[in-house]
């Protein structure tokens, strides 16, 4: 879940832009708060609006994750509890205690990348697909983010769709096996917040 520190000798924190820093560092608050005091369910903070660089909406609302840069170790482990039991509430309990305990506390473990579940005839999926861009708009808690993210599939195997998949499945054992996964990357250089970092 955490990173080892002696596996980079860089500083994560030198390379980014101050509003990713403090984007990602209230995801991980909204996150963490929705996993500790919300059953888990997405909060508004989790769920932004998606545009096209137009303007139109192509959605009011999409429940999106946030990824960390190295997944492999929390796939591991959604997998494990995704088959250790067909107990769907005891699944869903077992998501809850990994991710409210030290999951989001770890900032500089994510860059700002998101991912979300869509059916495989989603028409979202259809135009973000053609567009391969969209703008996501955030507003939670007296504080909104307007971000510009590229779109892409992920394909099966990949980190980001096990990633996904695995986490969903914990939370919705009615999940079907063939899903849409999408995968958000920022723009820092195109995003503003309001209020903005100080």
């Amino acid at each position: 879940m955490e990173s080892d520190p002696s596996e980079s000798n860089s500083d994560p924190e030198i390379d980014r832009l101050p509003i990713q820093n403090y984007f990602i560092g209230w995801q991980c608050r909204v996150r963490e708060k929705a996993m500790r005091s919300d059953e888990g369910r997405p909060n508004a903070g989790m769920r932004p609006r998606i545009l096209l660089e137009n303007g139109t909406e192509v959605s009011s609302a999409a429940t999106l994750l946030l990824i960390p840069d190295q997944p492999q170790q929390s796939i591991k482990q959604f997998h494990y509890m995704a088959l250790k039991t067909q107990d769907p509430k005891e699944r869903y309990t077992k998501a809850l205690q990994l991710l409210s305990a030290k999951f989001f506390q770890n900032v500089e473990g994510f860059s700002g990348v998101m991912s979300g579940v869509f059916s495989q005839s989603s028409e979202v999926v259809e135009i973000l697909e053609q567009h391969r861009g969209c703008v996501l708009e955030f507003n939670f808690q007296q504080q909104s983010f307007k971000i510009p993210f590229s779109v892409s599939a992920s394909q099966k195997k990949e980190p980001v769709y096990e990633f996904t998949y695995w986490h969903n499945f914990l939370f919705n054992p009615h999940l079907p096996p063939e899903v849409k996964v999408l995968q958000f990357e920022p723009d820092w250089s195109g995003a503003s917040a309001d209020p903005a970092p100080i």
